[in-house]
C-alpha cells in the first residue's frame, strides 16, 4: 500500500475522531513501515486558546461566546502543520477541516501542492437527533444544549457545503458512511469502502 490521504468529516458527536483512531491503528498493523501524520484542527484551536497572544485572547472570546473561529486561523493551524511535517511518505489524516467552503478551497490547493491525491473523503453521517443525543451523553464543558444546537447548525450551513465542494473536485473519492452503527461496525464499513 502506498501512503494514503484521508479527510474525515461529520457533525460533532458523529464519532469521526474515534474512526480516525481506529483506522490509524488498523494501518499501523498492516503497513507499519509507513509513518502517520494527523492534522487535528480542534487540537490546534485549543493550543492557540491556551496561549498568551492577542490571537489567543480573541480566539478564546469567540469560543466562550459559542462562535465559529475564522477561516484564516484554521488554515494557519493546519497549513503550518503540513508545511512543517509532510514528507510525502506518510499516511495523512485530516480531522476537523475544512469547516467552511472557503477553507475547502485552500485545503484542496494544499492537497494538490503536496500531490496527495487520491484522497478518501469520509463523511461519518449521523442524524442531528443522534448527534445531539451523543453530545449530551458525553457532557463536555462546551456541550450545553445551546452550544450543541449552534455547532449542528454550523455543520449544515458551513461544513456540508465544504464537503460538497471537495466531492466535486478531481482526485477525491467520497464515502458516505452510516455513523449510527456501533463504532466497530462503522470501522468495518470504512475499511470496506476504502478497499481494505
Amino acid at each position: 500500500m502506498t501512503p494514503s490521504t484521508f479527510i474525515f468529516a461529520g457533525p460533532s458527536g458523529s464519532g469521526k475522531g474515534t474512526q480516525v483512531d481506529l483506522l490509524k491503528k488498523y494501518l499501523l498493523t498492516k503497513t507499519p513501515e509507513i509513518p502517520q501524520f494527523s492534522s487535528y484542527t480542534g487540537d490546534g484551536f485549543r493550543n492557540v486558546m491556551n496561549g498568551t497572544t492577542l490571537a489567543s485572547h480573541l480566539a478564546k472570546k469567540i469560543q466562550e461566546a459559542g462562535g465559529l473561529q475564522p477561516e484564516f486561523l484554521a488554515i494557519w493551524i493546519w497549513a503550518g502543520n503540513l508545511v512543517a511535517n509532510i514528507t510525502g511518505k506518510e499516511h495523512l489524516f485530516i480531522d476537523g477541516s475544512p469547516r467552511k467552503p472557503t477553507e475547502a478551497i485552500v485545503l484542496d490547493s494544499a492537497i494538490q501542492f503536496f500531490k496527495r491525491s487520491p484522497v478518501h473523503l469520509i463523511l461519518v453521517n449521523v442524524s442531528p437527533v443522534e448527534a445531539k443525543r451523543r453530545l449530551l451523553l458525553r457532557a463536555r464543558h462546551d456541550d450545553s444544549t445551546a452550544g450543541i444546537d449552534c455547532r449542528l447548525s454550523w455543520y449544515t450551513t458551513e461544513v456540508l457545503p465544504a464537503v460538497e465542494y471537495l466531492k466535486g473536485r478531481e482526485g477525491y473519492i467520497f464515502h458516505d458512511i452510516n455513523g449510527e452503527q456501533s463504532p466497530e461496525e462503522v470501522h468495518r464499513t470504512i475499511l470496506e469502502a476504502i478497499g481494505l
